[in-house]
């Protein structure tokens, strides 16, 4: 049976509104909901990594069919979302396949839907692929169609501030939280890498002083000049939770080791070590908690108490770690708070 996240703490199962004939109204605006306060000190933020998913009805969602039809749920749900108490922020994984420049009206949307809200919840971009990618796979190439394996606009500063920074601040304006930056796993030398990305932030910085996260796959990447380029640029690493790359608590040990004081700090809970993308993939509707991940849980609570309270910190827990990322965000926050 699932487990049921409410929205409201006396309302652990939300009922749907239906018009006289029994069917669920379909003229549901999640606009008018409540606004509960938030939990927890505002510098903790957290949220999931993305918001779009019907396995959330009853909880998150008091009733995905009173939204009608799928598409007006996936258009309106982000106010119903921001209006949870438990998520400060939300990750917006969709960026990562499409340029924010071809998509400000949707971006405006987003702003327009937690706008109304008395304390700000902040949306996460993923940057999109053609500047996080080196080399595409073939199944990339093929899905994507991309003819060229090589992408010349890995880390191309000019090509993300036209393409992706400008149009996220121009259309989410205070809205904006930081952008994830997430380096596909690659063969790159160590020095060769770090060159690129001093570069790119060095370029950027001109024009651009938003958050930025590095997400790194290459755990060879993770080292102290990495981590000294980032913060000699005002950037941040995300601390992941990820198949190939060392326990969060690992990162966690090698940024304080450099510095001690961080602009934020990011944490992107996404699989348990050694688990392909796919095993989570089969806990689909993520309607339920399937496997509690004690180690990742462990690390986030570290980390959130090792750091001092007037530096934000955002928590993105993705459907993929524990299959029902809403119930980990509140365990969590009742461990924390």
């Amino acid at each position: 049976m699932a487990q049921q996240f409410s929205l409201f703490a006396d309302d652990p199962q939300p009922k749907r509104k239906r018009e006289p004939d029994g069917k669920a109204t379909h003229a549901f605006d999640p606009a008018t909901l409540p606004i509960p306060d938030k939990l927890g000190p505002p510098t903790r933020c957290f949220g999931t990594s993305s918001w779009v998913y019907p396995g959330w009805d009853g909880g998150v969602y008091r009733s995905v069919k009173a939204y009608g039809s799928s598409s007006r749920f996936s258009d309106l749900c982000l106010a119903e979302y921001a209006r949870d108490p438990h998520f400060r922020c939300a990750g917006a994984d969709n960026m990562y396949y499409v340029r924010p420049s071809s998509r400000r009206k949707l971006l405006e949307k987003y702003a327009s839907q937690v706008r109304p809200l008395p304390e700000k919840v902040a949306l996460c971009p993923k940057v999109f692929h053609e500047l996080t990618v080196s080399r595409y796979t073939p199944a990339q190439q093929e899905e994507w169609r991309i003819p060229d394996p090589i992408n010349p606009h890995f880390l191309d500063p000019s090509f993300f501030l036209e393409e992706v920074a400008i149009p996220l601040r121009d259309e989410l304006g205070e809205y904006l939280g930081p952008l994830i930056l997430e380096l596909q796993e690659n063969d790159l030398h160590e020095a060769e890498f770090c060159r690129l990305l001093e570069y790119f932030l060095s370029e950027i910085r001109k024009q651009f002083q938003g958050h930025i996260s590095v997400e790194l796959r290459t755990e060879s990447h993770l080292t102290e000049r990495y981590l000294s380029i980032l913060h000699s640029h005002g950037a941040g690493h995300v601390l992941n939770a990820w198949t190939k790359m060392p326990a969060i608590g690992v990162q966690f040990a090698k940024m304080q080791a450099v510095h001690k004081d961080w602009p934020d700090y990011v944490v992107r809970a996404l699989l348990r070590s050694g688990m392909r993308y796919a095993e989570g993939s089969k806990w689909a509707p993520y309607d339920r908690i399937h496997q509690r991940a004690e180690d990742v849980r462990s690390d986030i609570l570290q980390v959130l108490r090792s750091i001092p309270l007037d530096q934000t910190a955002y928590v993105l827990v993705n459907n993929h770690l524990e299959g029902h990322a809403p119930t980990t965000v509140s365990d969590l926050q009742a461990m924390l708070f």
